[in-house]
């Protein structure tokens, strides 16, 4: 995403560079990853993921847990085990232990895919913002802060993105 700005910022200045004088555009400057850390929704919408997948991650501790437990049992037992007894204990936890990791990656999986989505859902609404600021107030491109070498104090909108967004 943030790369699609990027290149969205340096088409845009290339083109307003072929229109107008680099003297007449009004340019800005944009934190955005700053601006994403200090929005406060960042911690709702991170404990609202952890409530949706709280029952999904007890699940796996308990399952962990019942794992940990078998292994304690074999370990404790083998001795007075028969082989016949300690292939099928052994059987049954590597089964767990498949089992589990492969439910560990999907959940994983499934988390950081709603991390991205949420994530992506904020950034958009943010180049709203942003797109809004450079309207009201007249410039002409809006670059990335961490894309340029050097920009004035004065040209930075980043508190003003976030205050705008902390308003939404």
């Amino acid at each position: 995403m943030m790369k699609s700005v990027l290149v969205a910022t340096a088409f845009m200045a290339m083109t307003l560079g072929a229109t107008a004088s680099a003297q007449d555009a009004k340019f800005a400057v944009v934190d955005v990853g700053a601006v994403f850390q200090q929005l406060p929704e960042r911690e709702q919408i991170s404990q609202s993921l952890q409530r949706e997948f709280s029952d999904r991650i007890e699940n796996m501790q308990q399952r962990e847990q019942e794992i940990g437990q078998l292994q304690e049992r074999i370990q404790r037992d083998e001795e007075i085990m028969s082989e016949d007894e300690y292939n099928q204990a052994m059987m049954d936890f590597q089964q767990r232990v498949q089992e589990a990791q492969q439910a560990g990656q999907q959940l994983n999986e499934e988390m950081r895919r709603r991390q991205g989505e949420e994530r992506d859902r904020v950034l958009r609404r943010m180049q709203e913002v942003i797109a809004d600021i450079a309207e009201e107030e007249g410039y002409d491109v809006v670059l990335e802060a961490n894309g340029i070498a050097y920009a004035r104090d004065g040209f930075d909108i980043s508190s003003r993105v976030l205050d705008a967004m902390g308003n939404d």
